[in-house]
Formats: structure tokens, C-alpha cells, sequence
């Protein structure tokens, strides 16, 4: 294994968005939410690595985790609201 590389970098993001899905559909949701939000206003792809410490670095994102609870709610203006909150790494959204 390489140093500072967790095993869990290198799980492929369908991989990871399916895992999520046995968890909680959820959180599959709002991953794939944020991950087209992030895409949209950041004008690149959040990569799984970047995905996966959104979800589980501290509390995890805000923007992430009211993603999640908006679709647990069915809240569709909610979601759409939240998804101009995600913050793009090292520059300014669009």
C-alpha cells in the first residue's frame, strides 16, 4: 500500500454511490445531488476521494448532509436550494 493512500481512495465512485445506497437511499441521493451541484458550479467532476471526505471528514459538508435530509424529506425545492451552496475548492463558484 502507498504511503498516506487509504484503501478507501481507490473505491471506484459507482462502487461508493452503491454502497451508500445499501446504507441509506438516501444518502445515494443527495451524493448524486452534490456530486452534479459540484460539477455544475465548480465546472469539474468532485472526484470519489473528494466524495468521500465530504461525507465522513468531521460532521461532514453542510451543503452534503442537508443534500441527504432534503431527499429523506422529499423536500425537491429544498434540494434545489441547497445545491447553489456547494463550495468549490480554491477558487470562487460560478
Amino acid at each position: 500500500m502507498t504511503q498516506g493512500v487509504e484503501p478507501s481512495d481507490n473505491v471506484p465512485l459507482a462502487d461508493y454511490l452503491a454502497l451508500l445506497r445499501q446504507i441509506a437511499p438516501a444518502a445515494e441521493a443527495g451524493a448524486r445531488d452534490y456530486l452534479a451541484a459540484f460539477a455544475r458550479r465548480c465546472g469539474r467532476p468532485l472526484t470519489p476521494t473528494e466524495l468521500r471526505r465530504a461525507m465522513a471528514d468531521g460532521d461532514g459538508d453542510p451543503a452534503l448532509m442537508a443534500l441527504i435530509r432534503a431527499n429523506h424529506l422529499g423536500d425537491r425545492a429544498g434540494r434545489e436550494q441547497l445545491a447553489g451552496q456547494i463550495r468549490c475548492p480554491g477558487k470562487v463558484a460560478r
